[in-house]
C-alpha cells in the first residue's frame, strides 16, 4: 500500500478516468491528494498519449500545461533496454504487451516510483520488473 510519501507515476489510463467527469472517484481522490503534496511524476510517454488525445487545440494547450508542471521522468538508454528485455521475456511466454507500457513500466523501475493505472497490461509487468503499482480496475 501507498504512503502518504511515496513518489508516484500516473499512467494514461488513470489520468483519462480522472478528467472523466463521472465515475473513479477513489482514483480521483488519490490523484487529488498526490498532486497536492507534489507526488506525481510523468513522462515522455504518458504525456505523448494524452496530449494525442485532447479534443481540440484549447484541451492540448491546457493539458500540455498542466503536465508541463509536473516533474518528468528521463527515459534513457537503459528505459529503452530493460523495455526491450522485458517485452522479449514476456512474449517468449505468450505475452505480447505494447511499447508505451514497457517503457512506463521502465522508468518507474528505474526512478523507484509507484505505478497508478488502469490498465491490465500492467499486472504482469509490475511482477515482471517488481515494482510497485496501485490497480484501478
Amino acid at each position: 500500500m501507498t504512503d502518504s510519501t511515496t513518489p508516484v507515476l500516473i499512467d494514461s489510463s488513470a489520468w483519462i478516468a480522472y478528467f472523466a467527469p463521472e465515475g473513479h472517484q477513489a482514483l480521483k481522490d488519490d490523484i487529488r491528494e498526490a498532486l497536492g503534496s507534489g507526488r506525481v511524476h510523468t513522462c515522455a510517454v504518458v504525456v505523448t498519449e494524452l496530449l494525442v488525445g485532447a479534443r481540440n487545440q484549447q484541451a492540448f494547450d491546457k493539458l500540455k500545461n498542466l503536465l508541463s508542471a509536473l516533474p518528468n521522468m528521463a527515459i534513457d538508454d537503459a528505459c529503452w533496454q530493460q523495455a526491450a528485455q522485458t517485452g522479449f521475456s514476456l512474449r517468449k511466454k505468450g505475452r505480447s504487451i505494447p511499447l508505451p507500457d514497457l517503457l512506463i513500466a521502465a522508468v518507474c523501475r528505474k526512478d523507484s516510483l509507484e505505478l497508478w493505472h488502469l490498465d491490465q497490461h500492467y499486472h504482469e509487468l509490475t511482477k515482471q520488473l517488481q515494482i510497485r503499482h496501485r490497480s484501478y480496475l
